[in-house]
């Protein structure tokens, strides 16, 4: 049992090590074996009909259908049924979909995606599993330290069964994307989510199997080493150890190692305020304005983050109170348009506790 328990934990250990490079690569590998150009024909999808044009001919449009996109969409599949195989870019306006504006602090390409992410939910009528959506970034005018995010969000269930019309016909569709009023395009993540995952749990699989196999034979190896006298000195010295910690040599004041770290761990507690008492001091004092999102208190050290309004009168409002001191913003506020309220991040040092009102 012992061995099968260290066998997983080095297994864990070595996958951890390795893991995410391998999804990378294989991310990477992934989205390349899909990724095909720009599609010879792009179908432009407006509130008046449907054009569909050639890449190589854009002087005019191939197929013209007016009318409501439904009614036009007929119009263009007849016309497809006799190019079969036609590999097609779907183009949508703006008004065919949910776009926001998002002003940001300037961030890595990964992190602002996973923030936009959290955010399509709140910006679309549609939950998340039911979206498409994209994401163009630019520079914020004048300040270097923003960014300004265009954001596109499409209903999967509307485009499914577009894109599976247009497959009846003939018609494969191989890119997406909606084109703002100012003529640039917003690319949308046509099924590259999809891709992605499956080649995350393939080679995450593949990967777990590779390190077990690899720690089983190093086990199988070093078996003669657990049994060999190095084991067993170090088992002594261990034992040894913990002889001499709880006989007291080298303690001092007839206290133990062992007993002078739990008296100096059980001091920290008597002068610390308890936890109760913190909790109940910020529900007291804290405005309705404003409400908490995590709240760690390591030793006399209290870490708050939240959101709300007026912000800025919060060290006032919690030096003022007895518990706490060193107030400071452990990081600078952030707006948020959306709920036009300020996140905030704040640390402070409690005082030591009053006689009897120690943790116990």
């Amino acid at each position: 049992m012992k061995r099968d328990a260290t066998i997983t934990r080095t297994a864990a250990s070595l996958w951890a090590s390795v893991r995410d490079p391998v999804l990378a690569l294989a991310e990477e590998l992934a989205q390349r074996r899909v990724a095909t150009g720009r599609p010879p024909l792009t179908l432009r999808l407006r509130a008046s009909g449907i054009e569909v044009w050639a890449v190589a001919d854009p002087a005019k449009p191939l197929i013209t259908a007016t009318g409501r996109p439904a009614d036009a969409l007929r119009t263009v599949c007849a016309s497809l049924s006799g190019r079969p195989g036609a590999d097609m870019a779907l183009e949508l306006a703006a008004d065919q979909a949910v776009t926001r504006q998002i002003t940001l602090p300037a961030q890595p390409p990964d992190v602002l995606r996973a923030i936009i992410r959290n955010k399509v939910e709140g910006l679309a009528p549609w939950p998340l599993a039911q979206c498409l959506w994209g994401m163009r970034v630019k520079p914020a005018t004048g300040d270097g330290r923003q960014v300004v995010v265009d954001v596109a969000v499409l209903s999967r269930a509307l485009l499914v069964e577009f894109v599976n019309r247009l497959q009846a016909a003939g018609a494969a569709v191989r890119a997406l994307s909606v084109r703002l009023p100012d003529g640039q395009e917003i690319a949308i993540d046509f099924g590259g989510e999809d891709v992605r995952r499956t080649a995350r749990l393939r080679a995450g699989r593949l990967a777990r199997i590779v390190a077990v196999v690899l720690v089983c034979a190093a086990v199988a190896g070093l078996a003669m080493i657990y049994r060999s006298s190095s084991a067993l000195w170090r088992l002594e010295a261990d034992t040894a150890a913990i002889t001499a910690s709880l006989r007291g040599e080298g303690g001092g004041q007839g206290e133990t190692p062992l007993v002078a770290s739990a008296n100096t761990m059980l001091q920290a507690r008597r002068v610390r305020s308890p936890a109760v008492a913190v909790l109940n001091e910020l529900s007291a004092v804290l405005p309705d304005t404003v409400y908490l999102d995590a709240l760690v208190l390591s030793g006399d050290k209290l870490e708050m983050k939240g959101r709300g309004s007026d912000i800025p009168s919060l060290i006032a409002i919690l030096e003022a109170s007895p518990l706490f001191s060193e107030v400071n913003f452990a990081s600078a506020t952030e707006r948020e348009t959306d709920s036009q309220s300020n996140a905030f991040a704040l640390t402070a040092r409690l005082e030591p506790a009053a006689a009897g009102a120690a943790s116990p």
